[in-house]
């Protein structure tokens, strides 16, 4: 008896006649949502894109404060040192000048590095 129940459901459930027409009406208008928010979300990526190539990136100031920094009082003598040794080392000395590399960039870092923070927002 409950098999007979079953394919009676079954029957009735494939029956053409008896769907409801509706249930077609609702799946298409859900692929047409779903073909919609797919085409707005294209689109507001390709705004996205748009406003990003838009924007420029800012100028990086610390190469410019770095020269300056290098160029100041406060890092001259270092500089002529360094400078001396690597008209030394053009000569043929065997001296490395690393340590007048080394003192000379810590003078520039030491001077520039307030000054880059200071250009941040």
């Amino acid at each position: 008896v409950e098999t007979s129940a079953a394919s009676t459901a079954v029957v009735v459930a494939s029956d053409p006649v008896e769907q409801d027409e509706d249930e077609d009406v609702v799946v298409v208008e859900a692929v047409e949502e779903e073909t919609e928010d797919a085409e707005e979300e294209a689109e507001a990526e390709e705004t996205e894109e748009e406003e990003e190539e838009e924007e420029e990136d800012p100028e990086d100031p610390a190469p410019a404060i770095k020269e300056a920094c290098g160029e100041s009082m406060a890092c001259k003598s270092l500089k002529h040192h360094l400078d001396e040794c690597a008209a030394r080392v053009e000569e043929g000395s065997k001296e490395s000048c690393a340590e007048e590399l080394l003192h000379f960039l810590h003078c520039v870092d030491q001077c520039a590095v307030p000054k880059i923070f200071a250009t941040l927002k």
